[in-house]
């Protein structure tokens, strides 16, 4: 049997496929997996790290582009389909499993020309174009987030919870046997591989008090300290032991493990590791995000309880400062989010979404 994977662009559509690889190894060893993404995505290298077989296809994006780039991301989008319908055709696999991102839609197309089953992993709130556009095509369609099935107009639809990797699960179990620390709190701020200026901006405003109240580790990303927080200033804060800063984590399950409260975006994702690890947070939606989908996000994860939002627009240093100290002297609340986070984790995602799959490859 042969299980293909296609995802990709961002971390939060190439670490789903591979927690779904993950599950499938395990479940069913002699199973063949490869992955069809784009030579510039994320899913180029990750994949190859994480020693699977990687099919590089063309892909573009239209939602959101202007009438240049949609166009070249049509033409893309076609020279992509085309080579996955022969590729397919080679490789015959039993089922095509999609993750989102530009590379998706041209894969589950040409799966669809030859009649081989697919499945989609939704993993937000509002699902993406290419989701809404061939779920009824697809044997079932995996939610990440509960209420995405009433934008799919009546398709297959099974809520699972988005998959995480084994290193996350097996953090977080970790944390669950730990006894908790009993100093200061420590708050993690993180903004994705990427970065988030406007966040980043507003910590480096609020970041002299923010260390008065709390031990603070800050992922950065690629966007970089802002102008007029120095590396020097961050050495002084380090020394004292009251600040962590770098540009990537890659041991985000020590870092979640530790922390009290956490301050990031809301991509699926990132709400999923929230709710495995039960940890209280204020999330700040970034506010392009197509459809508005992490306000979406946001804003049912505060309807359960688990977590507060702060807009972008209204976010700045000393809004920053005063939400993390109104959680931080509030202990009960705190303790309240963790909980209603926690029920909200579905530690078997990946095991569930790589047993539809392998259903899918058998019928």
């Amino acid at each position: 049997m042969k299980v293909v994977l296609c995802g990709g662009g961002t971390g939060g559509h190439v670490y789903p496929a591979l927690a779904i690889a993950e599950a499938l190894h395990d479940l069913a060893p002699n199973v063949g997996v490869l992955f069809f993404g784009t030579a510039a995505g994320l899913e180029a290298s990750a994949v190859r790290k994480a020693g699977e077989e990687f099919h590089e296809i063309p892909a573009g994006g239209i939602v959101g582009k202007n009438a240049l780039t949609r166009v070249i991301g049509l033409t893309n989008a076609a020279r992509g389909a085309l080579q996955s319908y022969f590729r397919l055709r080679k490789i015959q696999p039993n089922v095509v499993v999609g993750t989102g991102g530009y590379v998706m839609a041209p894969v589950l197309l040409a799966a669809n020309w030859l009649k081989i089953p697919t499945v989609i992993q939704e993993q937000n709130s509002y699902p993406g174009y290419a989701t809404r556009k061939l779920a009824h095509k697809s044997r079932v369609v995996c939610l990440g987030i509960a209420g995405a099935e009433k934008h799919l107009g009546g398709a297959r639809t099974q809520l699972t919870g988005n998959p995480l990797r084994k290193s996350l699960l097996a953090g977080a179990l970790s944390m669950a046997n730990a006894p908790r620390h009993s100093g200061r709190p420590r708050v993690l701020i993180v903004g994705g591989s990427l970065g988030a200026r406007s966040l980043n901006n507003a910590v480096a405003e609020s970041l002299s008090v923010l260390i008065e109240v709390a031990d603070v580790t800050w992922q950065y990303g690629r966007s970089g300290i802002p102008k007029g927080l120095s590396l020097k200033d961050i050495d002084m804060h380090t020394q004292k032991g009251r600040l962590q800063a770098a540009q990537f984590y890659d041991d985000m399950h020590v870092r979640y493990a530790s922390a009290d409260l956490v301050v990031c975006r809301a991509g699926a994702m990132t709400l999923a590791e929230l709710a495995l690890y039960g940890l209280p947070a204020i999330l700040v939606p970034f506010p392009f995000a197509a459809h508005q989908h992490q306000l979406a996000n946001a804003r049912s994860f505060e309807a359960a309880g688990a977590a507060t939002v702060l807009l972008d627009s209204d976010l700045n240093g000393h809004s920053l400062f005063l939400i993390v100290q109104d959680l931080l002297t509030a202990p009960q609340r705190r303790t309240d989010m963790s909980q209603r986070m926690h029920a909200l984790a579905r530690p078997d995602a990946a095991t569930d979404i790589a047993k539809l799959a392998l259903d899918a490859a058998n019928t």
